[in-house]
């Protein structure tokens, strides 16, 4: 029976499926899994935040059913596979790769064949309505994304100038967050896929609750860094402070939304019905605009105690 497994991670929903099934295969069989993303930056960052963050949310679902893990980032080359060159220098005899990838091509023939590892294509679940409520989840996961990312991008610019942004831009930072798609569908994830999850199966009920407590502590960490920026709004030499607290946010979101991505979704898959799926698809569509309207907005005060 295979032991290692190489599994491909890119940003697209094929391939978060694809993870998701891998660690599954992994912890029924016994196996540990290194994940892999091939980057095609002619310089390879060893700092690659984008590379890091799809890896940290791939481990975080490993890790919370209990497979052993690691990852790697390579760079692209046109002489040869990345990702069977990969498996090989690290010992693994599967790769387990989304169908939307193109399957590692056979050598010829050549002293690698014998050695080359086996390739596992995982299915892909094209129920439409499963897909669209996937999608909503998803992109509301890179939404969130982007929005940090934008604002980490803005912190450091300004660090490197000697100051820190204005006010008003933090506080129009703070209300895009709490305005996306990523918070105000939380809820009705909870309400909707969450409970129906609850009510097929108990398997993952430890891990909702997990959820639950980590989706709590969301809040108060984003409801931290907003007291921080009306603390600290003309503190240039707090950049740097703000600038760490953020990027630690950051990795916490990331190890919510692997859970979510590599636990929580391929459970849904595995027990929810078509019904199941129809009326979540239906509850997230209809709701998304209430919920945006009512996300939270956050006032940032000036150190004059007025606001900004």
């Amino acid at each position: 029976m295979y032991q290692h497994l190489l599994v491909p991670v890119e940003d697209t929903d094929a391939s978060i499926e694809a993870v998701g099934q891998a660690t599954e295969f992994a912890q029924a069989i016994g196996a540990r899994v290194t994940f892999l993303h091939v980057s095609s930056a002619v310089l390879l960052e060893p700092a690659d935040e984008h590379a890091g963050e799809l890896l940290a949310r791939a481990e975080a679902g490993a890790r919370a059913q209990g497979v052993p893990c690691a990852s790697i980032v390579a760079r692209a080359e046109q002489a040869c596979d990345p990702v069977v060159a990969q498996a090989r220098r690290h010992g693994c005899d599967l790769i387990f790769t989304a169908a939307s990838r193109p399957v590692p091509a056979a050598p010829v023939s050549g002293a690698h064949e014998a050695s080359r590892p086996a390739t596992l294509t995982c299915g892909t679940d094209r129920r439409p309505v499963v897909s669209a409520s996937v999608g909503v989840l998803l992109g509301a996961h890179r939404a969130l994304t982007e929005a940090l990312h934008e604002w980490l991008d803005t912190i450091r610019t300004e660090r490197e100038r000697g100051g820190i942004p204005q006010a008003r831009t933090l506080r129009e930072m703070v209300d895009r967050l709490h305005g996306l798609a990523a918070r105000g569908f939380r809820a009705k994830a909870k309400e909707s896929l969450f409970r129906r999850l609850r009510k097929r199966t108990s398997v993952v009920n430890a891990e909702l609750d997990e959820l639950e407590r980590l989706h709590h502590r969301d809040e108060e960490l984003l409801h931290n860094l907003t007291r921080m920026i009306g603390r600290n709004s003309h503190a240039a030499s707090t950049a740097g402070e703000l600038e760490q607290a953020l990027s630690a946010y950051v990795r916490f979101v990331s190890e919510w939304m692997g859970r979510e991505q590599g636990v929580i979704l391929p459970a849904a898959r595995r027990y929810l019905s078509y019904a199941d799926w129809t009326e979540i698809n239906d509850e997230f569509h209809c709701a998304a605009p209430a919920d945006r309207a009512a996300s939270t907005r956050y006032t940032i005060s000036e150190p004059d105690g007025s606001h900004a």
